[in-house]
């Protein structure tokens, strides 16, 4: 950065050098009689820098208005280029030669709105590096109206009175000891900016301090080639308004550009900060996806099991009780073997009802979520000798077929975590339901867990979380989980009704 910065201050003092010794020849009239452009040329080249000139302008103050809530300081500087864009926009039509002002007081009202111009610009610009704290308005609404309240008092003065202002240029003559003397004065306000940022600039050295000071340098060359002109058309007037283009051109490069840069930089970081979180999130959905089929396969995996080795062995001893049956001849010894086979059937008719209960209670379909949700809980509590205390507000019908096998296999799921991880030593499950949802919370006083960095970690094993947000968001609802280590675990879950 600071080889940058050298860099760019040789590159700089060449072109200021240079700069100075063009004045020079132009002051010593060296140069000048030898160049003549003629006037419809000259006059296009004029129109068309001040037209640059008032782009950039105006540029400077919607950056600074759009940026006022980063960068308030900056407001005040818009204003000042506000009022200087539009009193340069004023002066390129008045100037003389353009449509529809060829009067006698044409040449007067472009001079007066140059000056105005330049004393704005060179007044403003100082005010802003010495005082930027204290001209921050809260309001840009006012500050807008200010300044156009400004602006439009000089300029009705200008065009309206142009005769009552004091002459600056005289056709056949050039411009007037006043308009020199305010040229330099301009030039000193501008100066003591120079130095009060060179000063700024040597304590902290940065790139866009160093282009502004060569941004205020050639604007103060461009002042002092507007002293040296006698006719509207010479070439040193034209030369000033380069000069004056390419010092907003830097005070625009080094001010706001630079917001510009960074307004992109954030883009392309928010970019690829949002390809990455879809990559992410890519990757947890292929990784849930994988992990649901994985349970489904061990559902099957159970089933199959239980129904080989419970219902296929039980269907298997009825089919060799049966063979001994049809051997034994004696009718006392075929009553046990008749109790036999049907103990044998009973047991297995009760593992198929528990089997196709875990898959789906019937209770369910038949007396609806409440007393199928109750017997789960007896149930639960004997098998994990976890006390669980039940609690219902609200008129509790049946509910949605969808809804209620939802609501059930959260209590499942979020049940089954507790008592697998969470240890805990007491559950509540509360259902609140009114005309337009159905509320469901499970809390447990168990261990708890960093619920952030569960769903950080792709590689986790359980889907017991996702299982139960997607249960809920399935029905337009929403399921959240708050858990903290050693302090326990809340689920709440919103389905509407409707």
């Amino acid at each position: 950065m600071a080889t940058s910065i050298k860099r760019k201050e040789v590159q700089y003092i060449v072109v200021a050098v240079i700069a100075l010794l063009l004045l020079f020849l132009f002051r010593l009239s060296v140069i000048n009689s030898a160049i003549h452009i003629p006037n419809s040329s000259y006059l296009f080249i004029h129109t068309l820098l001040e037209l640059f000139s008032v782009f950039v302008s105006l540029s400077i103050f919607v950056q600074a208005r759009v940026t006022f809530s980063v960068h308030p300081t900056y407001f005040f500087l818009g204003l000042v280029f506000l009022v200087v864009g539009c009193f340069d926009l004023f002066h390129t039509l008045t100037y003389k030669g353009m449509p529809y002002h060829n009067d006698d007081f044409s040449v007067a009202r472009a001079t007066w709105f140059w000056i105005s111009a330049r004393a704005t610009e060179s007044i403003g610009v100082a005010l802003f590096i010495l005082k930027p704290n204290k001209l921050v308005g809260k309001n840009t609404k006012v500050g807008i109206a200010l300044a156009l309240l400004f602006l439009c008092i000089c300029s009705s003065i200008i065009y309206f009175a142009p005769q009552r202002l004091p002459i600056l240029f005289i056709e056949g003559t050039g411009i007037t000891s006043l308009k020199i003397t305010l040229e330099y004065i301009i030039t000193i306000i501008n100066l003591t900016t120079f130095i009060v940022l060179f000063r700024i600039y040597q304590k902290k050295p940065d790139i866009d301090s160093l282009r502004f000071l060569f941004g205020i340098f050639l604007i103060m060359v461009g002042e002092l080639f507007f002293t040296l002109y006698r006719q509207v058309y010479d070439i040193e007037n034209l030369i000033g308004h380069v000069f004056k283009a390419g010092g907003y051109l830097y005070l625009y490069r080094s001010v706001f550009y630079p917001h510009i840069l960074q307004i992109i930089s954030s883009k392309e970081a928010a970019d690829n900060k949002r390809e990455e979180a879809e990559k992410k999130l890519n990757e947890i959905e292929k990784n849930m996806s994988r992990q649901i089929f994985e349970a489904h396969e061990e559902e099957r995996k159970r089933v199959s099991r239980e129904l080989h080795d419970g219902i296929g062995q039980s269907l298997y001893s009825i089919l060799i009780t049966l063979n001994t049956l049809q051997r034994e001849k004696s009718e006392d010894k075929r009553e046990p073997i008749f109790s036999t086979i049907r103990m044998i059937t009973e047991n297995a008719m009760k593992e198929v009802k528990e089997i196709a209960h875990s898959l789906r209670p019937s209770s369910l379909d038949d007396l609806g979520f409440v007393p199928t949700l109750r017997s789960y809980l007896e149930s639960y509590q004997q098998i994990h000798q976890i006390p669980v205390k039940f609690e219902i507000t609200g008129v509790v019908g049946r509910l949605e077929s969808e809804i209620e096998t939802a609501l059930y296999r959260i209590c499942q799921e979020a049940l089954t975590n507790s008592a697998k991880y969470a240890e805990p030593s007491q559950i509540e499950v509360k259902i609140e339901v009114d005309n337009d949802e159905v509320r469901l919370d499970i809390s447990d006083n168990g261990k708890g867990f960093a619920v952030e960095d569960y769903l950080r970690n792709s590689a986790r094993k359980g889907i017991g979380l996702f299982s139960i947000r997607e249960r809920a968001e399935g029905l337009g609802g929403s399921a959240n989980i708050d858990s903290y280590i050693n302090e326990g675990t809340t689920i709440t879950v919103h389905i509407p009704r409707a």
